[in-house]
Protein backbone atom coordinates (compact mmCIF):
# COMPACT_ATOMS: atom_id res chain seq x y z
CA UNK A 1 0.00 0.00 0.00
CA UNK A 2 1.36 3.44 -0.92
CA UNK A 3 2.23 6.03 1.71
CA UNK A 4 -0.70 8.18 0.59
CA UNK A 5 -3.16 5.30 0.91
CA UNK A 6 -1.78 4.43 4.35
CA UNK A 7 -2.32 8.02 5.48
CA UNK A 8 -5.87 8.03 4.09
CA UNK A 9 -6.53 4.69 5.81
CA UNK A 10 -5.34 6.04 9.19
CA UNK A 11 -7.58 9.09 8.84
CA UNK A 12 -10.61 6.96 8.00
CA UNK A 13 -9.79 4.53 10.82
CA UNK A 14 -9.50 7.40 13.30
CA UNK A 15 -12.79 8.97 12.21
CA UNK A 16 -14.48 5.57 12.57
CA UNK A 17 -12.99 5.22 16.04
CA UNK A 18 -14.15 8.71 17.07
CA UNK A 19 -17.66 7.93 15.88
CA UNK A 20 -17.87 4.67 17.86
CA UNK A 21 -15.89 5.62 20.98
CA UNK A 22 -17.81 6.16 24.20
CA UNK A 23 -16.98 7.68 27.56
CA UNK A 24 -18.06 6.52 31.03
CA UNK A 25 -21.75 7.17 30.27
CA UNK A 26 -21.70 4.58 27.48
CA UNK A 27 -20.03 1.84 29.51
CA UNK A 28 -22.30 -0.69 31.20
CA UNK A 29 -19.60 -3.13 32.29
CA UNK A 30 -18.54 -2.58 35.95
CA UNK A 31 -14.92 -3.40 35.04
CA UNK A 32 -14.86 -0.90 32.17
CA UNK A 33 -16.64 1.74 34.23
CA UNK A 34 -13.96 1.47 36.94
CA UNK A 35 -11.25 1.36 34.25
CA UNK A 36 -12.53 4.60 32.74
CA UNK A 37 -12.87 6.43 36.04
CA UNK A 38 -9.58 5.23 37.52
CA UNK A 39 -7.35 5.32 34.45
CA UNK A 40 -8.75 7.73 31.87
CA UNK A 41 -11.18 10.26 33.31
CA UNK A 42 -9.30 11.72 36.29
CA UNK A 43 -5.86 11.71 34.62
CA UNK A 44 -4.73 10.44 38.00
CA UNK A 45 -1.35 11.69 39.21
CA UNK A 46 1.18 9.59 41.10
CA UNK A 47 4.12 10.74 43.20
CA UNK A 48 6.44 8.86 40.80
CA UNK A 49 5.29 10.95 37.82
CA UNK A 50 7.66 13.85 38.58
CA UNK A 51 10.69 11.58 38.20
CA UNK A 52 9.07 9.72 35.32
CA UNK A 53 8.51 12.92 33.31
CA UNK A 54 12.23 13.71 33.61
CA UNK A 55 13.04 10.30 32.11
CA UNK A 56 10.41 10.65 29.38
CA UNK A 57 11.90 13.96 28.23
CA UNK A 58 14.87 11.95 26.94
CA UNK A 59 12.69 9.45 25.02
CA UNK A 60 10.27 11.66 23.10
CA UNK A 61 10.63 9.59 19.93
CA UNK A 62 9.66 6.36 21.71
CA UNK A 63 6.31 7.37 23.19
CA UNK A 64 4.46 10.53 24.14
CA UNK A 65 4.38 11.57 27.78
CA UNK A 66 0.58 11.39 27.73
CA UNK A 67 0.58 7.79 26.49
CA UNK A 68 3.35 6.69 28.87
CA UNK A 69 1.47 8.07 31.88
CA UNK A 70 -1.67 6.29 30.68
CA UNK A 71 0.23 2.97 30.63
CA UNK A 72 1.46 3.61 34.18
CA UNK A 73 -2.08 4.34 35.39
CA UNK A 74 -3.39 1.23 33.63
CA UNK A 75 -0.76 -1.01 35.25
CA UNK A 76 -1.53 0.55 38.64
CA UNK A 77 -5.22 -0.25 38.04
CA UNK A 78 -4.82 -3.75 36.56
CA UNK A 79 -1.99 -4.79 38.95
CA UNK A 80 -0.24 -7.44 36.84
CA UNK A 81 2.21 -9.76 38.56
CA UNK A 82 4.90 -9.35 35.90
CA UNK A 83 5.55 -7.66 32.54
CA UNK A 84 6.83 -8.74 29.13
CA UNK A 85 8.10 -6.19 26.58
CA UNK A 86 8.46 -7.76 23.12
CA UNK A 87 10.59 -4.98 21.61
CA UNK A 88 13.01 -2.86 23.65
CA UNK A 89 11.22 0.26 24.87
CA UNK A 90 12.70 1.71 28.05
CA UNK A 91 9.95 4.23 28.97
CA UNK A 92 7.23 1.63 28.38
CA UNK A 93 9.17 -0.86 30.51
CA UNK A 94 9.18 1.65 33.38
CA UNK A 95 5.54 2.65 32.89
CA UNK A 96 4.26 -0.91 33.10
CA UNK A 97 6.73 -2.52 35.50
CA UNK A 98 6.99 0.01 38.35
CA UNK A 99 3.26 -0.32 39.32
CA UNK A 100 3.28 -4.13 38.87
CA UNK A 101 3.15 -6.36 41.93
CA UNK A 102 6.55 -8.06 41.68
CA UNK A 103 8.38 -5.59 39.38
CA UNK A 104 9.55 -8.50 37.23
CA UNK A 105 10.38 -7.55 33.63
CA UNK A 106 10.85 -10.07 30.84
CA UNK A 107 12.77 -8.93 27.71
CA UNK A 108 13.95 -10.61 24.52
CA UNK A 109 17.57 -9.67 25.22
CA UNK A 110 19.33 -7.72 27.96
CA UNK A 111 21.58 -6.30 25.23
CA UNK A 112 18.61 -4.29 23.93
CA UNK A 113 18.94 -2.02 26.99
CA UNK A 114 21.95 0.12 27.73
CA UNK A 115 23.90 -0.30 30.95
CA UNK A 116 22.53 3.04 32.11
CA UNK A 117 18.96 1.92 31.46
CA UNK A 118 19.55 -1.35 33.31
CA UNK A 119 21.01 0.61 36.23
CA UNK A 120 17.94 2.88 36.36
CA UNK A 121 15.60 -0.14 36.31
CA UNK A 122 17.61 -1.78 39.10
CA UNK A 123 17.42 1.43 41.15
CA UNK A 124 13.61 1.11 41.02
CA UNK A 125 13.80 -2.49 42.21
CA UNK A 126 13.02 -3.99 38.80
CA UNK A 127 14.30 -7.51 38.13
CA UNK A 128 15.07 -7.89 34.41
CA UNK A 129 15.23 -11.39 32.92
CA UNK A 130 15.30 -12.80 29.42
CA UNK A 131 12.17 -14.61 28.17
CA UNK A 132 10.55 -15.38 31.54
CA UNK A 133 6.83 -16.01 32.15
CA UNK A 134 4.67 -12.90 32.53
CA UNK A 135 1.06 -11.82 33.09
CA UNK A 136 0.99 -8.76 30.85
CA UNK A 137 2.67 -8.37 27.46
CA UNK A 138 3.25 -5.14 25.52
CA UNK A 139 3.45 -5.62 21.74
CA UNK A 140 4.26 -3.06 19.04
CA UNK A 141 3.99 -5.34 15.99
CA UNK A 142 1.25 -7.92 15.42
CA UNK A 143 2.16 -11.04 13.43
CA UNK A 144 0.56 -14.38 12.71
CA UNK A 145 2.37 -15.83 15.74
CA UNK A 146 0.55 -13.37 18.02
CA UNK A 147 -2.56 -15.55 17.78
CA UNK A 148 -0.82 -18.46 19.48
CA UNK A 149 1.14 -16.27 21.90
CA UNK A 150 -1.91 -14.61 23.48
CA UNK A 151 -2.63 -17.83 25.37
CA UNK A 152 0.57 -17.24 27.38
CA UNK A 153 -0.73 -14.02 28.99
CA UNK A 154 -3.69 -12.67 30.91
CA UNK A 155 -3.43 -9.23 29.30
CA UNK A 156 -1.93 -8.00 26.02
CA UNK A 157 -1.46 -4.33 25.13
CA UNK A 158 -0.93 -3.58 21.44
CA UNK A 159 0.45 -0.20 20.42
CA UNK A 160 -1.32 1.59 17.54
CA UNK A 161 -3.58 -1.30 16.43
CA UNK A 162 -4.86 0.75 13.45
CA UNK A 163 -1.50 2.09 12.23
CA UNK A 164 -1.69 0.13 8.95
CA UNK A 165 -4.45 -1.76 7.20
CA UNK A 166 -2.65 -5.06 7.80
CA UNK A 167 -2.29 -4.34 11.51
CA UNK A 168 -5.90 -3.14 11.68
CA UNK A 169 -7.16 -6.41 10.16
CA UNK A 170 -4.99 -8.51 12.49
CA UNK A 171 -6.26 -6.51 15.48
CA UNK A 172 -9.88 -7.17 14.49
CA UNK A 173 -9.10 -10.88 14.12
CA UNK A 174 -7.50 -10.94 17.57
CA UNK A 175 -10.58 -9.26 19.08
CA UNK A 176 -12.76 -11.94 17.47
CA UNK A 177 -10.51 -14.77 18.67
CA UNK A 178 -12.14 -17.27 21.02
CA UNK A 179 -9.13 -16.88 23.34
CA UNK A 180 -9.98 -13.23 24.05
CA UNK A 181 -12.75 -12.41 26.50
CA UNK A 182 -12.54 -8.60 26.62
CA UNK A 183 -11.08 -6.31 23.96
CA UNK A 184 -10.74 -2.56 24.44
CA UNK A 185 -10.03 -0.28 21.48
CA UNK A 186 -8.44 3.03 22.57
CA UNK A 187 -7.00 3.75 19.09
CA UNK A 188 -3.55 4.55 20.50
CA UNK A 189 -3.64 1.19 22.25
CA UNK A 190 -5.59 -2.02 22.00
CA UNK A 191 -6.06 -4.09 25.16
CA UNK A 192 -6.90 -7.79 25.12
CA UNK A 193 -7.90 -9.66 28.28
CA UNK A 194 -7.83 -13.45 28.39
CA UNK A 195 -10.25 -14.89 30.94
CA UNK A 196 -12.25 -18.02 30.13
CA UNK A 197 -14.73 -17.22 32.92
CA UNK A 198 -15.59 -13.81 31.44
CA UNK A 199 -18.27 -13.31 28.78
CA UNK A 200 -16.89 -12.02 25.48
CA UNK A 201 -17.21 -8.25 25.05
CA UNK A 202 -15.69 -5.57 22.82
CA UNK A 203 -15.46 -1.88 23.74
CA UNK A 204 -14.40 1.22 21.82
CA UNK A 205 -13.47 3.81 24.44
CA UNK A 206 -12.33 7.44 24.32
CA UNK A 207 -8.77 7.59 25.59
CA UNK A 208 -8.43 11.36 25.72
CA UNK A 209 -11.31 13.79 25.72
Amino acid sequence: MSVFREIVFRIVAYLSYKYKAVNAHGLHSPFLFDFYNEVISPQKEFYFFRRFREILSQYKKCISTENALFLFRYAAFYKPQSIRIEKANFPVAIALTIPSITKDLSVSSLNDYTQKEQTVLASFGVLVQENSNSDLCFIEAITASTFSEIQDYKCIIIQKPHHTKVKHNLWNSLCASKEVSISIDLFQFGILLVDKNQAKQHFVVKLFE
